[in-house]
């Protein structure tokens, strides 16, 4: 039992190293690492481990969504064209500037499945 409590742990630090050398050879990429919460309630939850440093492309925006409350570090996840996953700080500016641009050019999924 000890064994599967630990699991979850090594899960998060093999990421987290992955993710280091992932920044290192991709420097202009606009991935970050969103990991599924490792506690047992929150399974299939995703959280950011830290936010991305860089540029935001707005033009490559597809659509955003704010990570759990239960989530240790409060995070909005932009996602990219290619289906890169941005973690983001939501008191920056640049972020908030890119929420009101998805805000502005997306329609809201309920609309969107609407005929016509």
């Amino acid at each position: 039992m000890t064994s599967l409590k630990r699991l979850p742990l090594a899960a998060l630090l093999l990421a987290a190293s992955l993710q280091d050398t992932h920044a290192d050879t991709r420097r202009h990429s606009c991935s970050c690492f969103v990991f599924p919460a490792a506690r047992g309630a929150n399974v299939g939850r995703e959280c950011c481990l830290q936010y991305f440093k860089g540029a935001i492309p707005l033009r490559k925006l597809v659509r955003w969504y704010r990570t759990p409350e239960d989530c240790p570090r409060d995070a909005i996840v932009l996602v990219t064209l290619h289906g890169r996953s941005i973690c983001s700080d939501p008191k920056d500016v640049q972020v908030k500037k890119a929420v009101k641009h998805l805000q502005n050019t997306t329609k809201p999924r309920y609309l969107a499945a609407q005929p016509s």
